[in-house]
């Protein structure tokens, strides 16, 4: 996979009303001038890498034979939250998206793993329209290290909201929706329960929904993304 022709032409950059919202916050459009320029040419073979390590691990799961891993880039927070419920406005150049998003009241902030100093974080993770079954949040949580660990990272860290949220921006046509060839949501095994609940993420209906849910469901519309995070992106002048 040619990660910047990925990228360029995600939903970033091809989606206007997401583009614009990212100029509105001050963040740089990713395209491929821009790409070229914030990430080595290294960090995008590490990120082949991480990918054939992901793929390559989590091979014998349920799923795992339409499992694509490739780029993924998550907006500093700071700057712009995909955590939140997003205005309608940003929403307009995805047609499959056409509620106002849910986000449970009752939810926190969220896991953060971007780095703070950085535009775009850059993660390898499972990018295509459904994950992998793992089972339930109880069954994910009380597996053995090893089963999750990857190139020495405990991949469950980043199955939370941040990545997810920016997964649906990122992608043309959104994950975890009836629409696709099945309908699935994400559960978030690296966020921490509300009230005995657990978090996960789905688009149904036409709304995105990050939702509280019960620990023992693991049916085969459960799914899991894991990832690993690479680099963050540099400051590059505008002068």
């Amino acid at each position: 996979m040619d990660c910047i022709e990925f990228l360029s032409n995600s939903g970033w950059v091809a989606s206007e009303s997401i583009a614009e919202t990212l100029t509105e916050c001050g963040i740089p459009v990713p395209d491929r001038n821009y790409l070229a320029q914030a990430f080595d040419a290294s960090v995008w073979d590490e990120t082949g890498e991480a990918c054939a390590l992901l793929k390559a691990h989590f091979k014998d799961c349920r799923y795992a034979d339409t499992a694509v891993y490739g780029p993924l880039l998550v907006p500093n927070p700071k700057r712009f939250d995909v955590r939140s419920m997003l205005s309608g406005h940003i929403r307009n150049s995805q047609p499959e998206i056409t509620v106002p998003d849910f986000v449970d009241e009752r939810l926190p902030s969220g896991a953060d793993h971007t780095f703070a100093s950085s535009d775009w974080t850059l993660f390898a993770a499972l990018v295509s329209e459904a994950g992998i079954s793992m089972g339930s949040y109880n069954d994910i949580i009380k597996c053995h290290d090893c089963v999750y660990t990857v190139n020495g990272y405990d991949t469950r860290q980043l199955m939370i909201r941040q990545l997810w949220c920016s997964l649906v921006l990122q992608s043309p046509l959104v994950p975890d929706s009836e629409l696709r060839t099945g309908w699935t949501f994400s559960l978030f095994a690296g966020e921490d329960p509300v009230d005995g609940s657990v978090v996960s993420g789905t688009v149904l209906h036409g709304q995105v929904r990050q939702r509280l849910g019960k620990a023992t469901r693991g049916s085969a519309p459960a799914r899991v993304r894991p990832a690993l995070r690479i680099a963050g992106s540099r400051q590059i002048s505008t002068l």
